[in-house]
């Protein structure tokens, strides 16, 4: 299981290095980080956002889900977050 924040690419400035990215998908990247390889973001071609790992961010702001990716695979023991986009 992962969570994933979105963030607009206008404005974003990375506090260290860039990730090192690979295509994961024909037209979806993940970003790394260089020195630990450890899994950080997410990039589609084409993007106006930029999904990051919760767990890459240091010391995360007070963030509160909006939408659940598949909910019909979901583990039946995690209540389930309410989709409310608007």
């Amino acid at each position: 299981m992962m969570s994933w924040v979105s963030f607009p690419l206008d404005g974003l400035a990375w506090s260290g290095a860039e990730p090192s990215w690979h295509y994961t998908w024909p037209d979806s990247k993940r970003g790394f980080c260089p020195s630990c390889g450890s899994q950080i973001c997410a990039l589609d071609d084409g993007a106006t956002s930029i999904a990051v790992t919760l767990s890459a961010l240091g010391n995360p702001p007070d963030l509160v889900p909006v939408n659940q990716s598949f909910r019909e695979t979901a583990v039946p023991w995690l209540p389930q977050v309410t989709d409310t986009r608007r």
